[in-house]
């Protein structure tokens, strides 16, 4: 946040720098796009849990897909605020 724009979530505490501008596009996202390109695993994710309980898979298929829900709504947060923890 070199340029001056405020933000929503305060400073950029993140170490890693990707290759977009920070909130080019909007003061409640960090980076657009990276933040956007997680709905489509989230959205896959969510139709797999739905067909593994439908077709009564078993438990592990469904631990999976939560898992890789989990990991893509976390890093639509990352990309979102980058913060660190």
């Amino acid at each position: 946040m070199a340029d001056g724009i405020s933000s929503f979530w305060g400073p950029v505490t993140s170490t890693i720098e990707c290759c977009e501008k920070n909130y080019a596009y909007s003061s409640y996202v960090a980076e657009f796009y990276n933040t956007i390109s997680n709905i489509p695993c989230i959205l896959l994710a969510f139709i797999g849990l739905i067909n593994a309980l439908r077709q009564r898979f078993e438990k592990r298929f469904s631990i999976l897909h939560i898992s890789n829900m989990t990991l893509a709504i976390g890093s639509m947060l990352y990309h979102a605020t980058l913060q660190r923890v």
